[in-house]
């Protein structure tokens, strides 16, 4: 009875643990959107509330308000799918010096609220004593402190690259990384940052795989550089949720094989089965890549090379996969009507 009791309470904690990670992954994706609407809410509230009694307030101190709105709510506008998908460049940019320039005024706004008397309309001069004495004054010490510090981490870095074809490339750094995690990389420390999955075997190196759709992208066919900058603080991606599961099917088309080959590559607590549809696999992808998927049961590893077998039904595939699989959970990584069929199947 006390064995029964005691494997019932270790399930329990181990179900509550798959919850909780689940949970905190959503709240991560959510977290970042939602503080920086929620922020823009803040600031019409609080620039409303400061019109309505312009008396006690300064001139400057409205501009400034007003400054910071503007930016947080052109930065906000760049970061909706249609702009952020058509024109990724013009996001990235605007979402970084726009935030930097929005945390510069930030500070002014901050000094000149709390130096302002509106009794005599002027700013005093005793401002260190009365900042420390603010929780403003901390509040923005601990954001700057939290964008800084990922800056920290960034790295000049010796990479390989090499492309099978004129379509992709392989991107090649020192050093393992763990599965279901991606990386940024970059031509420059200040410009834009480009996010792609990560293939290791989480011993001496690891790849990104690039497809040649924008600028960045076609230079590295074109002219394949020695460095790039990149954080070495990696990011967990939707595939790390295969650790929270058992039995577990993944789809994917094309490029997308970035971001589950590792869990082939490397030990891993769930059992996996991966479908691969990509065409011209040797070709495109290159012979290492083919290598990794090939040698394992054709239950758990299905390629399918289009420009072999032709277009497949990969809704239909995926269905009867998942059953044969008894899988727990279907992550696909495709185009958005891809994944989307696949989902709704």
């Amino acid at each position: 009875m006390v064995s029964c009791e005691w494997l019932h309470t270790a399930q329990l904690l181990a179900d509550i643990e798959i919850v909780l990670d689940k949970e905190i992954y959503y709240l991560r994706i959510w977290i970042h959107s939602s503080c920086g609407v929620s922020s823009i809410a803040w600031l019409v509230n609080a620039l409303v509330l400061t019109l309505k009694d312009r008396e006690n307030s300064s001139t400057g101190i409205v501009w400034v308000a007003s400054t910071i709105l503007s930016l947080l709510a052109f930065s906000a506008l760049a970061a909706f799918p249609l702009v952020r998908h058509l024109h990724h460049n013009v996001f990235e940019r605007t979402h970084r010096f726009a935030g930097w320039t929005a945390l510069a005024l930030l500070w002014a706004l901050i000094i000149l609220t709390i130096s302002y008397d509106p009794k005599t309309k002027s700013y005093s001069n005793q401002l260190g004593s009365r900042l420390i004495k603010q929780q403003e004054f901390w509040f923005t010490v601990a954001i700057t402190l939290l964008i800084i510090l990922p800056w920290l981490t960034v790295r000049r870095v010796a990479v390989k690259v090499s492309a099978p074809s004129t379509h992709a490339s392989i991107i090649k750094f020192q050093g393992g990384v763990k599965e279901g995690v991606l990386g940024r990389i970059s031509p420059s420390p200040l410009s834009e940052r480009h996010a792609f999955g990560i293939i290791s075997d989480n011993k001496k190196e690891h790849i990104m795989l690039a497809g040649a759709v924008g600028d960045f992208t076609k230079s590295l066919v074109s002219n394949p550089p020695s460095h790039l900058w990149v954080r070495q603080v990696h990011f967990a991606g939707l595939p790390y949720l295969v650790n929270v599961y058992d039995r577990v099917l993944l789809v994917t088309t094309s490029w997308g094989i970035c971001v589950f080959l590792s869990f082939l590559l490397q030990p891993c607590t769930a059992n996996v089965c991966l479908i691969w549809v990509a065409k011209g696999i040797e070709q495109n992808f290159g012979k290492e890549i083919k290598d990794w998927v090939s040698g394992y049961p054709k239950e758990k590893v299905i390629v399918h090379d289009t420009a072999v077998l032709g277009r497949p039904n990969v809704s239909q595939m995926s269905v009867n996969t998942a059953r044969n699989w008894k899988a727990e959970v279907v992550i696909v990584t495709s185009n958005p009507e891809g994944s989307r069929d696949v989902v709704n199947a």
